[in-house]
């Protein structure tokens, strides 16, 4: 009987200890789900140990925070979660919708990820800090939601990719801090027209890896978004093109140049990939010409515009005519201002030269440009019309050069004495000087020879002097006979002869 009862009771303790291992189980694998889950979501809100809440600006920064609190009052405006731990943005980092939430600190937390949905409970977010992080990678819809955005802080990540389309949702932006990264890429379609951002003041991509800047695109901006647009300590290649935007924006005095003019540098090409100071260039390395602000210039009757380039935008804008004359005040003038604020001059005279100066103001800063323009003293049409004759004369010169090299050069050649010809020098047809008569043309023809005190005589004949008279030396063209020819007397005779024996003469008779 004890036996059995020992056995019984043996038998019932261990159907307790199953049925109790049964009811236990389930709860014990539920406790890793329940951490994992309190793990994700991150420790309910303590006002008072990890956290200090002033109505509604919760700040838990440096509280060595691995996931931001949970359970956080919807009426919290500004949060600070900066200097903790936080490597991993989730979607679900808050379990309520934050719609009165407009300053997220997030900086210092070597953040690496980011949720596609981090910023769905938060659209009403106008400052947001991620500074200071490990972030590598942005994608296209990471800020989409951020519809409200003005300030954007992402300097000193490992930033090295952007998507074109990161910022585009962001409509309201007006600051982008993107230095202190790896950006090997200018974004120019964040300023550049039809693309940018209509509200962008300031971009900042100072202190990266950019190696090529789009100058001519940057040069097109106007002043008040290259007033705010820095991209000074990269490694650029120096260039006197650089030199050229970086000396013009000085002049300007436009910030993004004046405030790091020390830190606007560049690389020397060769080995040792030297650094030295854009402004420099001039002076020892490159020769590059000074930097100028150039005038405006047109020709009479053509219309200008004057651009009041002011390195704010916005600005009330009014104008003052040559010799300091309000623009309202000059009545039946050429000059007229345009709803963008310059100035419309047109149809142009001689007496529309001068510098005309543009009075920006507004709230914070006022502005006064100088603009000088020079108009010539002849029309678009004449000036071309006298290229057109210049260019003229000289094809014409050309020309003509060309056919006296052809006559000269290329002309086939009859002279007695060039090779190949096959002609005789004693044939007087074919010489250059065949109105010369010559010893042997006359011995030739009469073949008569006598010798007269030890002095040979040759007798000359001559052609009919009645068909082509001869006159010193020249033939008659007309071939008209002289009248009188028989009737002179002997002396005449005697002077012909004379005559006749200089032309026979050794010395050739140039026509």
């Amino acid at each position: 009987m004890g036996d059995s009862l020992c056995i019984s009771l043996r038998v019932a303790e261990a159907v307790l200890r199953t049925r109790s291992l049964i009811t236990v189980l389930p709860f014990a694998l539920l406790l890793p789900t329940v951490r994992v889950s309190a793990q994700f979501m991150g420790s309910p809100l303590d006002c008072h140990k990890t956290c200090v809440c002033a109505s509604n600006i919760v700040s838990c920064s440096k509280s060595n925070l691995t996931y931001v609190p949970i359970a956080l009052p919807e009426y919290t405006a500004v949060l600070d979660v900066s200097f903790n731990s936080i490597t991993k943005l989730r979607a679900e980092w808050t379990s309520v919708k934050l719609s009165r939430l407009h300053t997220l600190l997030l900086n210092n937390n070597g953040i690496t990820f980011l949720s596609s949905e981090a910023f769905v409970s938060v659209t009403k977010v106008q400052y947001l800090d991620l500074s200071s992080n490990r972030l590598r990678l942005l994608d296209e819809v990471i800020f989409e939601p951020l519809v409200n955005l003005e300030v954007l802080l992402l300097y000193n990540n490992c930033i090295s990719q952007i998507d074109r389309s990161a910022f585009s949702s962001l409509i309201m932006l007006k600051k982008l801090y993107l230095s202190h990264n790896l950006i090997s890429r200018f974004p120019l379609e964040l300023v550049k027209e039809r693309s940018r951002l209509e509200t962008l003041r300031l971009l900042d991509v100072s202190s990266n890896r950019i190696k090529v800047l789009p100058l001519h695109g940057l040069q097109a901006l106007p002043a008040w978004i290259k007033n705010g647009l820095y991209f000074h300590n990269n490694s650029l290649p120096c260039s006197c093109e650089l030199y050229e935007v970086v000396a013009r924006w000085c002049l300007k005095e436009l910030s993004s140049a004046i405030d790091f003019r020390s830190s606007h540098t560049c690389v020397l090409p060769g080995q040792q990939k030297e650094r030295m100071a854009i402004l420099d260039l001039n002076k020892v390395h490159l020769n590059c010409s000074e930097a100028k602000l150039l005038d405006e210039e047109a020709y009479l009757d053509q219309f200008l515009v004057l651009d009041c380039d002011t390195r704010k935008k916005d600005m009330t804008k009014r104008w003052a005519l040559p010799g300091n004359i309000p623009l309202s005040l000059k009545a039946n003038t050429t000059a007229v201002k345009r709803p963008d604020g310059n100035l419309q001059i047109g149809p142009l005279s001689a007496e529309d030269s001068g510098v005309y100066t543009c009075y920006a103001t507004s709230d914070s800063v006022n502005e006064t440009l100088y603009v000088t323009v020079v108009v010539f003293n002849s029309t678009m049409t004449g000036g071309m019309e006298n290229m057109k004759t210049a260019y003229t004369t000289l094809v014409a010169c050309l020309v003509s050069a060309v056919m006296v090299l052809i006559y000269l050069y290329l002309t086939p050649c009859r002279c007695a004495c060039c090779p190949g010809q096959g002609l005789e020098k004693n044939d007087p047809c074919d010489s250059l000087h065949s109105s010369t008569v010559s010893v042997s043309q006359a011995h030739n023809e009469t073949g008569q020879e006598r010798v007269e005190g030890g002095f040979s005589y040759r007798h000359v004949g001559f052609p009919n002097i009645k068909d082509q008279l001869e006159q010193n030396g020249r033939l008659n063209p007309i071939g008209e006979e002289d009248e009188d020819w028989h009737g002179e007397s002997k002396e005449r005779r005697r002077s012909d002869a004379e005559s006749v024996s200089s032309v026979c003469s050794d010395t050739p008779m140039v026509l």
